[in-house]
């Protein structure tokens, strides 16, 4: 009939179109209702799609739901792939390898060609977790999870990335990318090992050590500084330097600062102190820059020493050569200025104080939950908001885990949420939460992920779905 086949292509088309606005999937009635098609003739274009590899299958029950395929197509990703990849067909045998592959894998082609997975000799491909993983991305479910298997008796970190793929015959098959992390990883434990001997090594010297970001913000302080200011190393990290100097200081610090250069790195400076006892005191810092490539500064390195007695050593000889009406005016100026100092300093620490004290309150009492989860999913920090809507005191709420209070949430699925972690990106989804009576209701949640001190923590702001069904 004419125009007929113009018809079957516009037809497809259609369908494309439909599945694309149902990421989820549709059945075959679901398709022809939508469209006012005849089943039979909406089976026979999905048929078409699915073996030109624009759609693929999920198979429940007897129910068939189709949806756009997200394939790659294999001769792609292995020209285009900058990792080892290993391609397997629907039947779990192995149709190519990529020369990468072979050179971390250590072993010939004709070990893995035409082997099947489970077939092969490496612990990794044998676990039953994983091939249940490999033929779900062979039926279009990729997946991304951490791994370790061992290669000729050196044991290897891996990341492994299931890749649904289509071949050129149009069939389905998963590529299984393998992003070895083995040197990361021991480059990783050599500079912890590094930061732990640095660590002991300037513990115990008299004089300050200080680490510092190129915005002054405090990385690393060893236990001298510490006991010198009163204050615990958790409560320094992440605090800015010039705060803990006077105003007047500040400024020359900053200007001093300016003039570091890589053939210029170091500048001393002498300034005073507010001593955690209320006393004026000195310190003399040395500062050295640490320069990159182009000149710019990734941060700074500051040893400092107490030099309150010598200072007052210096003072004395000079009064013993003024008179004493001198000596009373000097003493009389230099405690003015002391106590307008201390009162400047008082003043802002009164504000931080006031801050803090503030944030605190908005936090606890803001409308929404709001609850803060480390790496591990344990709870870091919840607002009252949250613990009045779980029905948790602040002490029961933190040995509550993210698997408890969300059972929607599995292991993997949280590592992978971690794995894609990008500080600062936002999403907003609908999901559930249960209460410490059992209780499951559905909530809003917008959630991110923020990092603070060189953590990084996942934060959940959540809100009841009013009217939504328990």
């Amino acid at each position: 009939m004419p125009g007929s086949t113009a018809e079957r292509v516009g037809d497809a088309i259609t369908i494309r179109e439909l599945l694309r606005k149902h990421p989820k999937g549709l059945s075959i009635t679901e398709i022809a209702g939508a469209l006012g098609l005849h089943r039979n003739t909406a089976a026979k274009h999905l048929d078409m799609l699915v073996q030109k590899g624009e759609a693929d299958i999920r198979k429940v029950g007897t129910a068939k739901t189709y949806f756009l395929a997200r394939r790659m197509p294999v001769a792609a990703l292995l020209h285009f792939s900058l990792h080892p990849a290993v391609v397997v067909d629907g039947r779990d045998e192995v149709v190519m390898v990529s020369q990468s592959a072979l050179d971390l894998l250590e072993c010939p082609l004709e070990v893995l060609y035409g082997e099947k997975v489970q077939e092969l000799p490496y612990s990794l491909f044998t676990a039953p977790e994983f091939l249940e993983r490999c033929r779900q991305a062979v039926q279009g479910t990729q997946a991304l999870f951490p791994a370790a298997t061992v290669i000729r008796g050196r044991r290897r970190h891996l990341r492994v990335h299931l890749v649904p793929v289509v071949f050129d015959t149009g069939k389905d098959g998963c590529a299984i990318v393998l992003i070895d992390e083995t040197a990361c990883r021991e480059a990783t434990g050599a500079l912890e090992a590094s930061r732990q001997q640095y660590e002991a090594l300037t513990a115990d010297l008299p004089g300050f050590v200080l680490h510092t970001r190129p915005d002054l913000t405090l990385e690393f302080v060893n236990e001298s500084f510490c006991r010198y200011a009163g204050r615990t190393r958790e409560q320094l990290i992440g605090f800015r330097f010039l705060p803990l100097l006077p105003p007047g200081d500040r400024e020359r610090m900053k200007a001093a600062l300016i003039y570091l250069t890589p053939e210029s790195p170091t500048t001393a400076l002498e300034v005073r102190s507010v001593r955690t006892d209320g006393t004026l005191g000195w310190e003399r810092w040395q500062v050295r820059g640490i320069f990159g490539n182009g000149g710019r500064a990734r941060g700074y390195h500051l040893a400092g020493t107490d030099i309150t007695e010598l200072q007052q050593c210096r003072e004395q000889l000079e009064q013993y050569h003024e008179n004493m009406e001198c000596l009373i005016a000097g003493r009389t100026t230099g405690i003015q200025e002391a106590n307008r100092t201390l009162l400047k300093v008082l003043a802002e620490k009164e504000e931080i104080e006031r801050e803090l004290l503030f944030t605190t309150f908005a936090f606890d009492h803001a409308s929404d939950s709001i609850i803060l989860f480390d790496r591990d999913g344990r709870i870091y920090k919840a607002n009252e908001t949250a613990c009045s809507l779980l029905g948790y005191s602040q002490d029961e709420i933190i040995a509550v885990t993210i698997f408890g209070l969300n059972p929607s949430v599995t292991a993997p699925q949280w590592e992978e949420m971690w794995a894609r972690a990008e500080p600062g990106k936002k999403e907003r989804v609908v999901s559930v939460h249960r209460k410490k009576d059992g209780t499951v209701f559905k909530v809003e949640v917008s959630r991110t992920f923020v990092r603070f001190a060189g953590r990084m923590y996942f934060c959940s702001i959540a809100r009841e779905v009013r009217g939504a069904d328990r």
